[in-house]
Formats: C-alpha cells, structure tokens, sequence
C-alpha cells in the first residue's frame, strides 16, 4: 500500500505523474459493475478507456454549453417552493436534495425531468442506491436492476445519452480499432447518474449541517450575498465577488483559513481529483452547487428543531461519498423569498 501524505504529493501523483495513477486494480465485482470494465469510473486506463471517455466529455460539454445554467435554475427554483410548502415545519430535506441533483442529471442525459412522487423517478433511486449499497460487494445480484437504465430515448439528441450516440454512429463505432458499444453509453448514463446525484446531495446535505452548527457563518453568508445580488437571482460570474461565501460553504469548520490572509491554501482542495481521473463533471457541479446554495442560503435561514437535543452528528457515514447522518432542520424563509 503507498500513502500519499500531503497535498502537494497527491497533486504531484495524479497530475504530474499521471500515467503512473491513471489505472484501476482489476477485480471481479469492480468487472461485473462496470458492464466488463467498460465504466469511467472504474474501467482501467487504456485506449478504449480514453475515446469513451473523450466522448462523454465532448457529449457533456455540448449540452452543458446549450441549457446547463437554466437547467439548474428551474431546479433550484422548485427546491425554494418545496421548502415554502413545508411552512416552518422540522423535515429531513435529504430526499429533497436528493430529488433536485438527479433532475439534473436527467434533464441533461434524458431530456425529462421528474416529480417526487414520479413511481419512475423512485424506480430510478432505488436502482442507484443498490447499486452504491453493493458498490464494491461480493453481492451484485441487485445489478439486475440495471435494465431500467436502459431505457434510453435516442432521439433524444439534445440530451447527453443521444450525443453520445450520435457520436458513435458518427465514427461508425471505431477508433483506432476500438470498439465502443451500447454498454458503454449505458455505463456512462450509470456514472454521470450515480457522480451528479449523489454527490451535490451529500454536498447540501453537509452544508446546512454545518451552517447549523456555525449560525454566525450562515449570517455572514447571507449578508454578502444580499449585498452582491441587490434583490435579483444569482449567476455563476457572481462567484468571484463572493470571498466569504465561497469558502465558508466549504464543509469545513475552519474554512476562513482558506481567505485572504489565512494560513490555508486552495490548492490544497482538490475535491474534483486531477490528472486523467479529473471529474468529468466538474464544470457541471461547481455550477450546480453555487447556484444551489446560493439560492437556499438567500431565501431562507436554516435553524434546528427546537424539540431535538442535539445537533447534526458531523462524524459522517461511509459510502461512495461519505454522507452526513440523517437530521431535521427547519427551512425559515427569509422576507426576500416572500418578496
């Protein structure tokens, strides 16, 4: 086992020497749930491994360029009605989280969208969660599950599954004497689904529990963005005139270290990797994550419960992403989201 110890090692890995960390260990579950090493995720480095992933970078770019930022307001708008809607009540927003970064995801890679209460959309996160709960698991029976994924619209060529496809007919199916297939658009649907949703879930989740804890930080926060926004909605190139926000919605309790004068470094956050393995999605979630939370720390305050005796537990549980303890919150809208 080798143990990289600081940031400027781990840089040095995956950017500098690429080549070296650009692989994946070869193992029986990891083959099963990646369609045959056929995933981004987690198929190793190699030439198939490269055009596939060209492709879907391509593809994602495509769509990102065409929709992505009115594609997450529509989401980030609904989100603010669904907390109206629960009036001050004490609720677990995870699913609602949840519900909002999948939209998403399926917008862009379907084209469709859906409600809460969609049978389809709970077929979907059941699908997903077997699958992050076998996730590396000698029990893979549960990839049964995974024909609903298939049901892929390619008309649909606005969307990213259809870009795809349009891609591979494009180049007749071949590069270089590589061979790319349906299964490797069905694996690419499984990574951009199971990376855009469960992350920006964790993501929000993790926020508001920590705003919870550091109410000040919250205050803070909301007063910057009333001051950068003057009463409209936020955009992505308000970012750079947010210092305090940028960084105190990092999940971190110490996140003024990465201000101006603090003793941190932000080339010490690396949370979208580096090198060959770098996020396909990274420009798709630093979007999705500002706008999100900009839109939820401007429209509302987030006080804990008054019948709960304690805070949210911030040791974590472990799974593809490390995702907070279940928790209830109460969404208190502030006077610009009744405006």
């Amino acid at each position: 086992m080798v143990v990289l110890n600081s940031s400027e090692v781990i840089r040095e890995a995956l950017v500098k020497k690429w080549s070296d960390f650009a692989g994946r260990p070869i193992s029986y579950t990891g083959d099963i749930v990646s369609g045959g090493g056929r995933s981004i995720s987690l198929g190793d480095y190699s030439e198939e491994w490269k055009i596939h992933r060209r492709l879907v970078h391509s593809a994602l770019h495509r769509c990102c360029q065409q929709s992505l930022h009115n594609v997450i307001e529509r989401q980030a708008v609904h989100l603010r009605k669904v907390l109206m809607d629960y009036q001050g009540s004490a609720v677990d927003l995870s699913e609602d989280f949840t519900v909002a970064a999948s939209n998403v995801i399926t917008t862009l890679a379907f084209g469709k969208e859906y409600d809460k209460s969609s049978s389809e959309l709970q077929q979907l996160h059941n699908c997903l969660n077997e699958i992050v709960g076998l996730w590396g698991s000698s029990w893979i029976s549960a990839l049964d599950s995974f024909p609903l994924l298939r049901l892929q619209d390619k008309k649909a060529e606005d969307a990213i599954t259809g870009s795809i496809l349009q891609g591979l007919d494009k180049h007749h199916n071949t590069e270089h004497g590589v061979l790319l297939t349906d299964t490797h658009v069905h694996m690419a649907t499984v990574d951009l689904l199971i990376g855009g949703t469960e992350t920006t879930a964790a993501w929000l989740n993790w926020t508001v529990a920590f705003l919870l804890h550091r109410p000040e930080v919250q205050t803070t926060v909301y007063e910057e963005l009333c001051t950068v926004l003057g009463g409209r909605d936020p955009k992505c190139s308000d970012l750079g005139q947010l210092p305090h926000w940028r960084y105190h919605t990092e999940p971190s309790e110490t996140a003024e270290r990465f201000l101006d004068g603090g003793e941190g470094s932000t080339r010490a956050l690396m949370p979208f990797g580096g090198g060959a393995r770098l996020c396909l999605g990274e420009s798709v979630a630093k979007m999705e994550l500002f706008l999100f939370t900009a839109y939820l720390l401007r429209d509302f305050q987030f006080i804990p419960p008054e019948d709960e005796a304690s805070l949210p537990d911030l040791k974590g549980v472990a799974s593809v992403v490390l995702k907070v303890n279940s928790y209830k919150v109460i969404a208190h809208p502030r006077l610009v989201a009744d405006s």
